[in-house]
């Protein structure tokens, strides 16, 4: 069964794919980050070569604009690759003021609409292409937009435009002259990060919170040993994974066996970034 006709049963609710309770390869999609990427963004910055969770997409944008220009993509589910395209060719296609009403609009006829799709379909490619037509072709956008297709938790378009870059100020038309006149490699694959090692080296590898769904606080040295055994890096690469929640106590150790080649940033309160160097 193709990836559009599995996506098209979950639309329409003849497939159900658990929402938010389970991580598969038929997982729902996240509209936009929850995660505050402004908050360390100086992290992706002149990273040539990434190898970056996929997700809702947004990571991607924010590596681009940040000067990546060949990102490797990875994401447990069959669906945020097709997500993070439609979403880059939504920035190709509309002015920040239609992109945000496309993805954030209060009235049904504009959220998601078959309209805008309409300009945004022909930036797309492929199986791309295929995919988002096809799903068109049976159901209006705002249902597939508030479908199990996608996770029900809630971003607001200013907590979107807080936590991402490329939807601040100039960066919107940044990223699109990217798009258009850069040239980039963007390379997707469909695993669990957890049960794959990674042979290739990276100036960065962007975990996102992924891991902190296997983290435990009373093997934080299996947790760390972990990174350094699947992962390679470039002279001055860096790793690193986003925990939204993080005490003291717990910083503390992971501050103890990080040392020297790692540290914990703190980008707001508990929230914090663990960084591991080469």
């Amino acid at each position: 069964m193709s990836d559009e006709v599995i996506a098209n049963l979950i639309v329409r609710g003849e497939k159900i794919n658990f929402g938010n309770a389970t991580f598969d390869e038929t997982s729902s999609i996240y509209r936009f980050t929850n995660e505050n990427i402004s908050s360390y963004f100086h992290h992706l910055k002149d990273k040539k070569n990434v190898l970056s969770v996929l997700g809702s997409g947004c990571q991607i944008a924010n590596s681009l604009l940040a000067g990546s220009r060949n990102i490797d993509c990875f994401d447990i589910s069959i669906f945020p690759e097709y997500f993070t395209y439609l979403k880059l060719a939504s920035i190709l296609a509309l002015s920040k003021e239609d992109f945000l009403k496309f993805y954030f609009s209060d009235d049904r006829e504009e959220l998601f609409s078959d309209e805008l799709y309409d300009k945004i379909s022909y930036y797309l490619n492929g199986k791309y292409k295929s995919f988002w037509d096809y799903l068109y072709m049976f159901d209006e956008g705002y249902d597939i937009y508030n479908s199990l297709l996608f996770k029900s938790d809630l971003i607001l378009e200013k907590m979107a435009i807080s936590y991402n870059p490329y939807l601040q100020d100039e960066n919107y038309q940044r990223l699109r002259n990217i798009l258009i006149y850069d040239s980039f490699n963007i390379n997707c694959r469909v695993y669990d990060i957890t049960k794959t090692k990674i042979a290739k080296s990276y100036d960065l590898i962007n975990l996102s919170n992924i891991l902190s769904y296997y983290y435990k606080s009373d093997d934080i040295d299996g947790y760390v040993d972990f990174l350094k055994r699947n992962f390679r890096l470039n002279k001055n690469g860096e790793i690193i994974n986003y925990f939204y929640r993080m005490d003291g106590e717990i910083e503390e150790k992971f501050q103890d066996i990080l040392i020297p080649s790692g540290y914990v940033e703190t980008l707001k309160d508990d929230v914090k970034l663990l960084v591991l160097g080469r």
